[in-house]
């Protein structure tokens, strides 16, 4: 699968891997549909980011009857196939109701099935580079659950994935304002690629975020020289022709980074918040995931995850 097309160039120097600018297109775009408000918004946001991109937009609805059995009897097919009826004229609804540029093509997906394999499923079999999906934002954050399928869509998924959570707003123009946060260690080199070519479609603001943790006592000289290399090093992680479209700020705050975030991000009027998702190997550690999910509880705009290895 890659969701990257076009121009790539890369090149190994004595300072590490260094991209420049790709040419990024979300051009086939898979969005979970779940009939809640946030799927309405989900769906609203992948079509102003198709509309961008020419994109074919797969909706995918998973009808699940466990609320009808009683784990005894086999649920009967007719049931099933009334679910199913039923879900398709929702969704044609639903497509119907939601005005789109000419030409934005519109496929819809149900089938008896849990969401996480449908959604993985169906990305798989047409090949996305972009899922959106809705979350709840229920209290269940906090322990690492973003309703469920999109917290494990995020974590297996290859292609980047975009969750709209319950404090977004409708954005026209998702990436007039990216901010991209990282924790300059593990989730930097790859979404900086995302966030940079994204912000270059549309001439658009980019904003770097590092938040530090752990401040220490230190001389103001010193605290001054470490804040200069980290904001070097930030940076560092874009491509060397970002200069070319636009002026990216960089940003260095001290305190929480699943606070500051969402704080950050509203004060650079952010339209969308990028984020580097670890690799598998690495997901015992859920401090970021922790993160992570409060981020997206809290953020009024859509959080963008992008997988740190390169495809």
């Amino acid at each position: 699968m890659t969701p990257v097309s076009g121009r790539i160039n890369s090149s190994i120097h004595d300072e590490g891997l260094h991209l420049a600018t790709s040419d990024i297109h979300f051009k086939r775009i898979l969005v979970g549909i779940d009939f809640s408000k946030q799927a309405a918004l989900a769906l609203k946001t992948a079509i102003a980011i198709g509309e961008i991109f020419g994109s074919q937009i797969f909706l995918v609805n998973a009808v699940s009857l466990f609320a009808y059995g009683t784990g005894q009897e086999p649920i009967r097919p007719e049931m099933i196939s009334a679910e199913i009826d039923g879900a398709m004229e929702e969704m044609k609804q639903i497509v119907a109701s939601e005005p789109r540029p000419y030409g934005l093509q519109l496929t819809t997906t149900v089938a008896y099935a849990g969401a996480v394999d449908l959604i993985e499923q169906v990305a798989s079999e047409e090949k996305v580079d972009l899922i959106v999906l809705g979350s709840h934002g229920s209290s269940g954050l906090e322990r690492l659950v973003l309703g469920s399928v999109a917290e494990t869509v995020l974590r297996k998924a290859a292609c980047p994935v975009l969750v709209v959570g319950p404090n977004c707003h409708a954005e026209q123009h998702p990436f007039r304002s990216i901010l991209f946060a990282t924790n300059l260690e593990t989730t930097g080199l790859r979404a900086a690629q995302y966030a940079s070519a994204l912000s270059e479609h549309v001439h658009g603001r980019l904003t770097l975020l590092h938040v530090i943790e752990n401040q220490t006592n230190v001389p103001n000289v010193e605290s001054g020289l470490i804040e200069n290399r980290l904001k070097q090093e930030l940076r560092s992680l874009l491509p060397s022709d970002v200069g070319l479209f636009c002026e990216p700020k960089v940003r260095l705050e001290y305190g929480s980074p699943s606070e500051l975030i969402p704080v950050v991000a509203e004060s650079e009027s952010a339209s969308l918040i990028v984020v580097g998702l670890r690799n598998q190997s690495a997901l015992s550690d859920h401090s970021p995931w922790s993160t992570l999910s409060h981020v997206i509880r809290e953020a009024k705009c859509g959080v963008l995850g992008v997988r740190s290895h390169l495809l």
